[in-house]
């Protein structure tokens, strides 16, 4: 008589249906490098679209497309347009264990430059082409992994990382925005990395305020009053040139109406100190060197801080990747809108470096970063990124 599986009546023992072996905790650093190895091709593609595509800050049509359908067409599930920006973006997608979610900054406007004729034109002289696809190539190599990886991978394509950028100047950066809108509050970590001057983990960064000064000139014809403008200009450099240039930038004069009959003068500073503290009182050293002028203070972008978990997942991570890392690094000599992000959710500010530097906001700045120093650095930081990201996602 033939047996059934399951039959009490039978005696036999029901068959257990066959497991599959349980996968490790950690995927190999090894595999992780391999997959982003294997993306070296794609992510020097996305690093030459970028230069190829210089964009201002909430302009990035073309960039914020390209990075967006790449990772769609990988996989990742993606909405347009979050927080209200239509040049930004989030990218997702969800490993086969539980675990933390890591978000990814992404970020690809270009420097307003002046030029001679006094345009402004879109410059890639910050390194946002291997920025973002040093990100891009991270988020692809662990999405080919994700049937093995814990926690899900948050791409957000963020617009306006040139805070002192037209647009930027008047609505805040993307960072600011997206932590304003809540995109980081399902998060559980965030990491940016960006060409430095050092491979580390920026932990302190310079406060900064961009404030305004309004001085209503006189009308007369009749006296030197007249020239009352040009003096406050005069007084405004004074102040300036007593400042280290990290601290103090008359960033725009502009006058409006006749200077002799008279106009409005309107001023506009970049104050920055390490701390808050030191934010008011240098403007307040200012403004009172400008006693007839109607000061405006602007919001303030705040320092970055370092979680000290995030802080070792990446040192880990630079160490698997054959790169020092510096542990206890000079301040960041300038603001960033990262300190915003890095006040919501656990996160690290990662610098990359290149022997001499990378000469940002110039011309040969531009060059290293569309050549193959560029290529470099963009998988470097798809390499870093992807192991932080697998040490991060792993439930602790």
């Amino acid at each position: 008589m033939k047996q059934r599986n399951g039959d009490p009546s039978s005696g036999a023992r029901a068959r257990r249906p066959r497991r599959n072996p349980p996968l490790p905790a950690v995927l190999p650093d090894s595999l992780i490098t391999d997959a982003v190895t294997a993306h070296a091709a794609r992510i020097q593609e996305a690093t030459a679209f970028i230069h190829a595509h210089p964009e201002l800050a909430f302009e990035e049509h073309q960039c914020a497309g390209y990075l967006a359908a790449v990772l769609e067409e990988a996989g990742f599930a993606v909405e347009r347009a979050v927080a209200g920006m239509p040049t930004a973006f989030r990218a997702t997608v969800t490993g086969a264990r539980s675990g933390r979610t890591v978000g990814l900054i992404a970020v690809y406007d270009a420097v307003p430059t002046v030029q001679r004729d006094g345009t402004v034109t879109p410059v890639h002289s910050c390194g946002h082409g291997p920025q973002a696809a040093g990100v891009v190539g991270a988020a692809l190599a662990l999405g080919e992994l994700s049937d093995r990886l814990a926690g899900s991978i948050t791409v957000l394509g963020l617009p306006a990382d040139e805070t002192t950028a037209p647009a930027a100047a008047v609505r805040g950066g993307g960072k600011e925005i997206s932590v304003h809108a809540g995109l980081w509050k399902n998060i559980g970590a965030a990491l940016y990395a960006h060409p430095e001057f050092i491979d580390a983990v920026l932990l302190h960064s310079l406060w900064m305020r961009q404030d305004q000064a309004a001085v209503l000139g006189r009308l007369s014809l009749e006296d030197r009053s007249a020239q009352q403008m040009l003096d406050i200009v005069g007084t405004a450099l004074q102040r300036v040139r007593a400042e280290p240039p990290q601290r103090l930038v008359l960033e725009r004069a502009a006058f409006s109406g006749n200077v002799r009959d008279g106009c409005q003068l309107a001023l506009e500073f970049r104050v920055s100190a390490a701390d808050e503290r030191g934010l008011r009182e240098l403007a307040q050293r200012l403004s009172a060197e400008l006693p007839h002028s109607a000061w405006r203070e602007r919001r303030v972008v705040p320092s970055v801080r370092a979680d000290e978990s995030v802080r070792a997942a990446v040192a880990s991570a630079m160490a698997a990747a054959g790169r020092e890392f510096a542990t206890a690094p000079p301040m960041l000599p300038h603001a960033t809108d990262f300190g915003f992000v890095s006040r919501a959710v656990p996160a690290a500010l990662i610098g990359l470096s290149r022997p001499g530097g990378w000469a940002l906001h110039a011309d040969e700045g531009a060059d290293l970063f569309a050549g193959a120093d560029g290529d470099a650095v963009a998988v470097a930081i798809a390499q870093v990124l992807a192991l932080a990201t697998a040490r991060l996602t792993e439930p602790s």
